[in-house]
């Protein structure tokens, strides 16, 4: 169970405004004989800048600034902790800037200060309120960021009410507007489920991939970046990964059935598919690998993936399939099982080290983040860092637990409100 973080000090007030104050007219420029000759000139103060700390070891709470409320809005539960975890949140983090995203629009939130220095709103109606503890994370496709909203179609005439798609492509530079924009009719199932997802998988070659869910039903699509046109369409297809060619996801078979299946990012058509699997869970394992597991599988069955043939590039240590891993976005698979924490080589499934609860007089973190080589998380002491590779402590206090994390900021939880706080070395 993760706790709220609580600040470690007062966010200092950021001054914006110019110092008040009148100076000479253009046309009588000489200096003023009343002043002395080394008086300094009024001068507005230097905006706040964040430094780049790859990867970062601490987090100041004296540079906090508020998200959107957006950004955990349906995310928390009764003793303030995030469902899901950080990776499950409506926000991406690129450089110095948050993409925050809710069922209606996205905002994008300047860190160094907090304020709102772009906005795009969905093209429609939201599909269903109160939906925001549903929407998942845009991401970055070049220097775009792909953000799809489930908008509703009213019913007209003789035409019935339906739902759609809209990809909207907001551009990573200012003034952060939409640089298209697309819209998807969707099956009449995802009008009637209440749970469903609308999921921006990524883009290659000029295809991007959307994938929509709702309870067992699944669906994607491969779009077009030039014309923004639908390229293909794949009923059945719950899209987890793109990369290398290929979208790769799991095949909706039946109620809890399903199969690891990779599709020609250009024309959708298939590539391979796996064996049928119960219950089976698939995530992102590095550039060009996915893992797929479930609760029924035996050790050969945790395997590491490889996105174009289907083949197995590597298994996982025994024991491991019911067991969550997050990728560090480096080299490493951090996971988390009861009171235990395991790393394992993303590439070669090898265990690099597991930590349980008494060993060598140490107790497991809490694990809230992970992020190129460091684990961040809640320890016996408070805080800490611990090296993704060999799963000893980093000496350095963090100071503060984030639920994300890149080399500007962290994103820290506290009284239900997502804050960022600057990174440091």
């Amino acid at each position: 169970m993760r706790a709220p973080v609580r600040p470690l000090a007062l966010a200092l007030s950021l001054a914006v405004g110019l110092l008040a104050g009148c100076g000479p007219a253009a046309d009588d420029a000489k200096p003023n004989s009343n002043t002395s000759p080394g008086a300094a000139t009024p001068s507005a103060p230097a905006k706040r800048t964040l430094a780049p700390h790859d990867p970062p070891q601490r987090f100041d709470a004296r540079g906090q600034v508020p998200l959107p409320e957006a950004a955990t809005k349906g995310r928390t539960n009764l003793a303030g902790q995030v469902r899901g975890g950080g990776e499950d949140l409506p926000v991406l983090l690129h450089e110095a800037r948050a993409f925050v995203v809710s069922p209606t629009g996205v905002q994008v939130v300047d860190l160094a200060d907090g304020r709102i220095v772009g906005e795009e709103a969905a093209g429609g109606q939201a599909l269903h309120e109160d939906s925001d503890g549903f929407v998942l994370p845009p991401v970055l496709a070049g220097s775009e960021v792909l953000v799809p909203f489930l908008v509703s179609v009213p019913a007209s005439g003789t035409h019935t009410a339906g739902a759609m798609v809209e990809l909207v492509a907001v551009s990573t530079a200012p003034p952060y507007k939409a640089a298209w924009r697309t819209t998807v009719k969707l099956p009449e199932w995802a009008l009637n489920s209440r749970r469903v997802q609308a999921a921006a998988v990524g883009a290659e070659n000029g295809t991007a991939v959307v994938t929509v869910t709702g309870g067992d039903d699944a669906v994607s699509y491969g779009i077009d970046t030039a014309s923004h046109a639908v390229r293909w369409t794949q009923p059945g297809l719950e899209a987890v990964q793109v990369g290398a060619g290929t979208a790769v996801g799991l095949g909706h078979i039946s109620p809890l059935i399903s199969a690891p299946l990779g599709v020609d990012l250009a024309t959708g058509t298939e590539k391979w598919r796996g064996g049928k699997t119960y219950a089976a869970i698939m995530n992102g394992a590095g550039p060009g690998t996915i893992r797929v597991t479930g609760p029924q599988v035996g050790d050969n069955g945790d395997q590491l993936l490889d996105v174009t043939s289907g083949k197995a590039r590597a298994f996982m240590p025994p024991g491991m399939r019911a067991v969550d891993c997050t990728y560090d976005r480096a080299a490493t698979l951090v996971c988390t099982k009861g009171f235990a924490v395991v790393a394992v080589d993303a590439a070669t499934g090898t265990l690099l080290w597991s930590l349980q609860d008494g060993d060598q007089g140490r107790t497991p973190p809490t694990v809230t983040a992970v992020w190129h080589g460091r684990v961040y998380g809640h320890g016996a002491g408070g805080p800490v860092v611990l090296d993704a590779r060999t799963g000893a402590d980093m000496p350095t206090n963090p100071e503060a637990v984030p639920l994300l994390v890149n080399e500007y900021v962290g994103l820290v939880l506290d009284d239900n409100r997502l804050f960022s706080y600057p990174a440091g070395g």
